[in-house]
């Protein structure tokens, strides 16, 4: 009996000698895996310090794309670059955020080329046409974004768009739809051209008008405003004949029966018979 508790004492005493060799094995193990790692962590970081500090790295050339309203020289001055920074130390989303603020950006992308050029690719907004609120006039782009207002120093050649505010409150319907006319205009092929348009008036009691280049008013009304400047052809070929072509003149297509053309701002001898000068069609 005494040897029987004798031999299962040894045998634990032995086992836990070999259980505290597995140990200290694995401690070992651990703390040579740590340091490794360890290492490992010291040769990253002092890599990285060293490629986003290495004069080989040192920005020498800014290639800048896109611009058209804005100049190389604007997108340079909102990048912010220092003298000492390499590609890798630039921060491109803060730099992107910079130039982003600038009101005709649109997108911009930045992109490294090795080892030590930068490019700066900018999408300017395309200015569709600016709309009078109170005393002011704001640009709105082709996705009926505004973005700007207008200030002295702004060079825009744009139809401007008037009548859209009223006691503070802003016609949204009326401008989505004479959006959709002015892609329609920018694109047409025959009169009158998004060019030929100086302004766009809108009147809650007599819909849209708009006013060409050449003097005419063309009354459009409310809605089907591309189907009634079809109906101009007509029209401008008897002016053409007439020789009225250039002319400050009305034509009202906001009857589907008729066209009626009448001149503007004439004023009559006193003691004329008051009549409506112009023909229809």
């Amino acid at each position: 009996m005494k040897r029987s508790l004798r031999a299962k004492y040894l045998t634990r005493k032995n086992k836990l000698k070999g259980d505290s060799a597995c140990i200290g094995r694995d401690c070992l193990w651990a703390a040579a895996l740590l340091t490794v790692i360890l290492l490992m962590t010291a040769g990253l970081i002092y890599g990285f310090n060293y490629a986003i500090s290495a004069p080989y790295f040192l920005i020498k050339a800014t290639s800048v794309k896109g611009c058209r309203e804005l100049t190389e020289k604007d997108v340079l001055a909102l990048a912010a670059l220092k003298s000492s920074q390499t590609i890798f130390s630039v921060n491109m989303e803060a730099m992107s955020r910079r130039i982003a603020s600038q009101p005709w950006v649109k997108n911009v992308a930045i992109g490294r080329e090795f080892p030590d050029r930068l490019v700066i690719e900018v999408q300017e907004r395309t200015a569709l046409a600016l709309c009078r609120k109170g005393e002011d006039f704001y640009l709105f782009d082709t996705d009926g974004v505004f973005f700007k207002k207008l200030e002295d120093g702004d060079e825009v050649d744009v139809p401007v768009l008037t009548g859209y505010y009223q006691v503070g409150q802003f016609n949204k319907e009326l401008f989505d739809n004479t959006l959709l006319l002015m892609k329609s205009l920018a694109v047409s092929q025959s009169f009158p051209t998004l060019n030929a348009v100086s302004e766009i008036n809108v009147s809650e009691v007599s819909g849209l008008s708009l006013y060409t280049e050449n003097g005419f008013c063309l009354k459009l009304g409310f809605g089907n405003y591309e189907n009634k400047l079809q109906r101009l052809l007509p029209v401008i070929t008897a002016l053409n004949k007439k020789d009225m072509k250039q002319g400050l003149l009305n034509i009202d297509l906001r009857d589907t029966s008729k066209i009626y053309v009448e001149r503007r701002g004439v004023v009559e001898p006193v003691g004329h018979r008051k009549t409506k000068k112009g023909f229809s069609t």
